[in-house]
């Protein structure tokens, strides 16, 4: 299998690094992005949030005595909040797996799609012009860099729109099942109503920059799609035809394996949020049983 720059695992953090590049004849922009996830979650935090944390840390305990069953409670609410979560995991992934998600073209779709963009055989281009050079290796673009780009927008932007909105269904679907056992939660008893509103506190807080986080997740998605499509494109013979462009449509082609790291991404995410969730939920039980 050749080497497209799809890396077979990915996860929260990863999918903020920035994809090496890859050398073809096409110049791809040079657009920067962090390549330390932990300095991206260090500014999740904004002022007032901060802020109204830091008051909420100097507020006593809550008075009043513990649920007298609150580890029982604590332990059943774990388990029916983890089937609730096991639930939810597919629904987040519809957009990418589900039968509304981007799926593989035939082969002469995509020779089709390369041809509208300017990409053709050399034989191709030979008809149209006579100085045609039949020395490269690989197809050539009318117009490489305006050719690239569309290409790209056409083949990417289906992969793109199901990632951008699995991960925001990930994030939606576990802050409704955080706002919904609340209460639950506070009514263990006073440790774990504090826990429960520093926790709620830091999510306000983190709210704003959430979803610049996503955002940087979904550009560094799309630069791997880029260095990915030129790899593949670098890879066709002078002459290539429909048998050359049968891989792309293939589950194991680039084009396949770049969807499924978009699902694993959208499961990192996921995974992520959940098991925060599910420590504030053990946090709570533990604490009172003091």
């Amino acid at each position: 299998m050749n080497e497209d720059r799809l890396a077979p695992r990915g996860s929260f953090g990863t999918a903020l690094i920035q994809a090496p590049t890859v050398s073809t004849g096409i110049e791809l922009e040079d657009r920067p992005v962090s390549q330390n996830p932990a300095e991206v979650l260090a500014t999740l935090m904004d002022f007032p949030g901060s802020v109204a944390l830091a008051e909420l840390l100097d507020e006593p305990l809550p008075a009043g005595p513990s649920h007298p069953q609150a580890v029982l409670l604590g332990e059943r609410l774990l388990e029916d909040v983890r089937a609730r979560l096991d639930a939810l995991e597919p629904m987040a992934l519809k957009p990418l797996s589900g039968r509304r998600a981007p799926g593989l073209m035939a082969p002469h779709e995509y020779l089709a799609v390369l041809r509208r963009h300017g990409f053709e055989a050399k034989a191709d281009h030979a008809d149209h012009a006579e100085d045609a050079d039949t020395s490269a290796a690989a197809p050539e673009a009318v117009a490489t860099q305006q050719a690239f780009r569309g290409l790209v927008d056409e083949l990417g932007t289906p992969f793109a729109s199901a990632l951008g909105t699995s991960l925001r269904q990930a994030q939606a679907h576990i802050a409704t099942l955080r706002w919904e056992i609340a209460h639950d939660i506070r009514a263990l008893g006073p440790t774990a109503d504090r826990l429960e509103r520093i926790d709620a506190a830091l999510t306000r807080a983190m709210q704003g920059k959430m979803g610049e986080l996503l955002d940087r997740m979904e550009y560094a998605a799309q630069l791997t799609f880029e260095r990915a499509c030129s790899h593949a494109l670098s890879e066709l013979p002078a002459d290539f035809g429909e048998a050359d462009l049968a891989e792309w449509s293939e589950e194991n082609g680039w084009l396949g394996r770049y969807r499924e790291r978009c699902i694993r991404m959208t499961k990192a995410l996921f995974g992520h949020l959940k098991r925060g969730l599910e420590g504030l939920l053990r946090a709570a039980t533990q604490g009172e049983d003091q």
